[in-house]
Formats: C-alpha cells, sequence, structure tokens
C-alpha cells in the first residue's frame, strides 16, 4: 500500500535538507527511535517498540539509504523489520522530498510503499495513515526545535546562563508509544521518516 504524509518546518530548505543528511541525529529525532549500530553511512540496525491497537510490538530491522538526490533534494530509504515474537513484519521504501515553502520555511513530503503481513496486517491504511502523519508531525517538531538550536546559538548562551540546562528538543512533543504502525513509519526512516523513517525505542506495556 502506499501512505502519503508531509509537514511543514519553519527553516529555509537548505538548512533541512542538509539536516536531513546527518542520519544519526535525524534518528534523534524521530519519537523513539534508536540506532543499535552503524554498519555504513549508507545502513543502519535499529528497533522500534510501539503498541498497535491492543499489540505491544518490538521490531528489529534494518534501514537502508538507497539515494541522496542533492540536485532535487529527494531521499531514498528501504527497511525491512520483525517483531521480535515473530507477530509480524513490515518493509517499505520511503522516498522523501524537500521543497521550500517560502524562503523561511520548507515543506516536506513523503511517499511510502509499504508492505506488511502477520498481525500488524489486520490494520487497516487509514489506521497506518493516521499514525504515520502523528509522527512526522512529531519528528517536524523537533526537526525545527534542533535546527533553531543551532541558528541561534545566543539564545542558547542565554539560556545557560540563567542556570537552564535545557535540550533542544524540550519543547517538542516527548516521544509515546503511538498506537497504529509508528513501526512502520519508525523503523524505517524516516531512520526516518515515516520516513521510516526509522527504527526505535522501547515500550515495556
Amino acid at each position: 500500500m502506499q501512505i502519503d504524509t508531509e509537514f511543514t518546518v519553519a527553516a529555509p530548505h537548505r538548512k533541512v535538507w542538509d539536516y536531513l543528511l546527518r542520519t544519526e541525529e535525524v534518528v534523534e529525532c524521530i519519537p523513539g527511535a534508536q540506532i543499535d549500530a552503524k554498519i555504513s553511512d549508507d545502513e543502519y540496525k535499529g528497533h522500534v517498540t510501539i503498541k498497535l491497537g491492543p499489540l505491544a510490538l518490538t521490531l528489529e530491522g534494518l534501514a537502508t539509504i538507497q539515494d541522496r538526490d542533492r540536485d532535487e533534494m529527494v531521499l531514498v530509504i528501504a527497511g525491512k523489520a520483525k517483531d521480535q515474537r515473530g507477530r509480524g513484519a513490515t518493509d517499505a521504501t520511503v522516498t522523501a522530498q524537500v521543497h521550500a515553502a517560502s524562503e523561511e520555511a520548507t515543506r516536506v513530503t513523503i511517499v511510502s510503499d509499504l508492505r506488511v503481513s502477520g498481525k500488524i496486517a489486520q490494520f487497516g491504511r487509514g489506521v497506518m495513515k493516521d499514525v504515520a502523519q502523528r509522527i512526522a508531525e512529531d519528528f517536524a517538531r523537533n526537526l525545527e526545535a534542533r535546527i533553531s538550536a543551532e541558528s541561534e546559538p545566543a539564545l542558547a548562551a542565554q539560556a545557560g546562563s540563567a542556570g537552564a540546562s535545557i535540550s533542544p528538543l524540550a519543547a517538542a512533543k516527548p516521544a509515546e508509544a503511538i498506537g497504529g504502525i509508528g513501526l512502520v513509519v519508525g523503523a524505517l526512516t524516516r531512520s526516518v521518516g515515516r520516513n521510516v523513517p526509522g527504527l526505535f525505542g522501547r515500550d515495556k506495556s
């Protein structure tokens, strides 16, 4: 199935694109994301625990960056992940493209070609799209916070002088186990984004 999502970041498109190429930092922006091992600059192993309705799944997998088109600002990531208990698996190809919305705003579109099996497959496209969009929006907030922190060192210094030790992500929505298919989104990029994006954090519920 194909799932389309998008988000907007209050930052110039070139800054957003440059940041998206910093894979390990990008994964930290994905709710619950965690890289377990870097195989190469293009391959990463990771995991994510998500809630899919009544199911709590811990997915482990591999994400591979297949293309970085710097002229068109297109990033293509492929990933595969399996539940530790054998209750399902997913594999997806995620294409993210950066667009200039204005001088100080960027729109990122994401097209995910997703395949699922096992108990995961019982959840329909509507549920998966809804959760994918929520993850994309959380990711966008975290990404924007990091870019803003890098662009405004004076504000960071001011916060430090006031005795505040605040993470660039402190203002962003905290990671949570999202009931739906965060696995898909998370498990690959979105790893980035959906992005697969990704592969990530654990939930013991």
